[in-house]
């Protein structure tokens, strides 16, 4: 595996738990933030956002579209995730369409179109 790879993910995971402490039972301006670095949002407000901004997303990876291409959805709609092979291989883990995840990345916007590229996944 390539060492970028795992650090891209060991920067992301760090992230992701500075924000279990500084989230926990705060609900005002800010929350769903970590520092202001990432937001826990819906597919329909991931769409709204600007180019690589740090985003987690809950929901079921519900179809494969090809070369690393999913389709991910949650309850407000559907949108492209891009997981590379070696992030499945390195977190060792499989799901199907009924499993649900939380998902986390940032987004990539592309001539309108907007994904996710995903940098860690897990099984809920």
């Amino acid at each position: 595996m390539k060492k970028s790879t795992l650090l891209v993910v060991c920067v992301f995971l760090a992230v992701l738990s500075v924000g279990s402490v500084y989230g926990q039972g705060f609900t005002g301006p800010g929350a769903g933030t970590a520092n202001g670095l990432v937001q826990t949002v819906t597919v329909s407000q991931a769409r709204g956002l600007p180019d690589r901004t740090l985003v987690i997303l809950t929901g079921t990876i519900v179809q494969s579209i090809g070369r690393e291409k999913y389709t991910f959805r949650d309850s407000t709609g559907d949108i492209t995730v891009d997981i590379d092979r070696e992030l499945w291989t390195l977190l060792g883990i499989s799901v199907s369409a009924t499993d649900r995840v939380e998902i986390g990345g940032k987004i990539d916007v592309e001539k309108r179109l907007v994904e996710i590229d995903v940098k860690y996944i897990k099984k809920l």
